[in-house]
């Protein structure tokens, strides 16, 4: 396999290099798969099993049909080409739950910043002893200058940019975003897309269409926050946002629970389908599929002819593989090259069919297990209409969004976008003076000392 992938990446022996990578590249695939479907499928159904049996609302027709297919596949069920298709369906419904979840997230992350500048004012803290505005600077500054390396560096300065107090007027602030955009012009729409798509988010403002109906309550719960005016906020006030920010946050960790649990099994379970022409039945292979047949007979209630236990004991053949295969599959994974260089050559082959599904297995073994499989770029290039059009549209949503919320909301989302923008700053002693201008001019002392405490933590990560 390392000549073929040499051979590939040369523009050597094109023709047998592509007709044999295929096929190698799936056997291996099928194996990683293979044991991760083991370790995922049985490890879920300890998790259900520990709740009583029970799946969380709402995800139990997705697991009904993944023990469906599974059953299906470990008796030989022939085609299964329509459960893969019904498979693929659930993983693009788990990747709609999960854009609803995230878009709450990004609500939940506003508010939190916002309730984080009160809490002071409910304590009888003072500054550090021996505070100082300059002092302090210093200090952020040495902090951020410690490291040589200049992403780490950047990197730094977003993270502390968004945790100070903002006091810039709307205007500075839509020439900020501006300049941060400007630097696409010339670029891909794709990138420029992908850096306003961050945007939005950070900022609340990207929604679906699907958010109100699967998640009524919690669309319910940050409308009666929208309500809240931070200015005149009792303590009472406070703790009643800080209680219902918290069940918020715990109903969001159990749904992202149960939608990562069963992606990863629905990711396996597809790699696994997608491959399993090129299966070669090794020991490794077989004992995966004895503990995933074993684990699916007890989900589906029938008599499994081994206890839980004796299943987890057959865990003790796979300690070492995952390991093993994990540099075998990243190092052979060249089909972003293949796929530049080599679409004709693929289709001259007929291997069209084959490749499609080559090109498919990084995205489900990728870390990002809620990616799309068929997301298309779009390579037009960013020119002045097209960015002074999403310019206005941009500044347009701020303004709403601003009009309609308390103002520290809008100072929240003013953070949580200049530490998304590209570094604006010059020089050193631009950013110096930024850190201590913000400072200086927060005259709220509970919104300064959240400020503080919170860049403490980072620095002493």
């Amino acid at each position: 396999m390392k000549k073929i992938v040499g051979d590939l990446l040369k523009n050597k022996n094109i023709d047998y290099s592509l007709q044999e990578y295929y096929g190698r590249f799936m056997e291996i695939n099928n194996k990683y798969a293979m044991i991760r479907l083991a370790m995922n499928y049985y490890t879920y159904y300890v998790v259900t099993s520990e709740d009583g049996g029970m799946i969380a609302p709402g995800y139990k027709e997705f697991v009904d049909k993944i023990n469906d297919s599974i059953e299906k596949y470990m008796c030989d069920a022939g085609d299964l080409s329509e459960e893969i298709s019904e498979l693929e369906e659930i993983r693009s419904r788990i990747i709609g739950k999960v854009r609803d979840i995230t878009c709450f997230v990004d609500r939940y992350n506003i508010y939190e910043h916002a309730l984080n500048r009160v809490e002071y004012r409910f304590k009888d803290e003072s500054y550090p002893s021996g505070y100082s505005d300059e002092n302090y600077t210093r200090q952020v500054m040495q902090f951020i200058l410690e490291d040589e390396d200049n992403m780490m560096i950047n990197s730094k300065i977003k993270d502390v940019i968004g945790q100070l107090p903002v006091r810039l007027t709307k205007n500075k602030f839509f020439e900020m975003l501006s300049n941060g955009m400007s630097i696409y012009n010339g670029g891909t729409r794709e990138g420029l897309n992908d850096f306003l798509y961050m945007i939005r988010t950070c900022s609340m403002l990207d929604s679906t269409d699907t958010m109100e109906t699967n998640y009524p309550h919690l669309l319910e719960a940050f409308e009666q926050l929208k309500d809240m005016k931070f200015k005149d906020m009792s303590e009472a006030d406070y703790n009643e946002m800080k209680d219902k920010m918290s069940d918020i946050t715990t109903y969001i960790d159990d749904e992202m629970d149960s939608c990562m649990m069963i992606q990863e099994i629905l990711n396996d379970l597809l790699l696994v389908l997608y491959t399993d022409s090129y299966k070669k039945s090794d020991n490794i292979v077989i004992a995966c599929d004895e503990i995933v047949k074993d684990t699916n007979l007890l989900f589906m209630d029938k008599f499994s002819p081994k206890s839980l236990e004796e299943i987890e004991d057959m865990f003790v053949m796979l300690e070492g593989e995952q390991e093993k295969l994990y540099p075998m599959l990243s190092s052979f994974d060249i089909t972003d090259q293949i796929k530049d260089s080599y679409s004709e050559k693929i289709n001259e082959l007929g291997l069209n069919e084959q490749y499609d599904i080559v090109f498919k297995l990084p995205k489900l073994n990728s870390d990002s297990m809620f990616v799309e499989m068929d997301r298309s770029e779009d390579t037009a290039v960013v020119d002045d209409t097209y960015l002074e059009e999403q310019k206005e549209n941009m500044v347009s949503a701020y303004r709403t969004l601003f009009a309609e919320n308390d103002k520290m909301i809008t100072r929240a989302v003013m953070s949580a976008v200049l530490s998304e923008l590209p570094i604006f700053f010059n020089n050193i002693s631009e950013l110096q003076d930024y850190i201590y201008n913000t400072l200086s001019i927060c005259t709220d002392k509970a919104e300064k000392l959240a400020c503080i405490e919170i860049i403490n933590g980072i620095m002493a990560e």
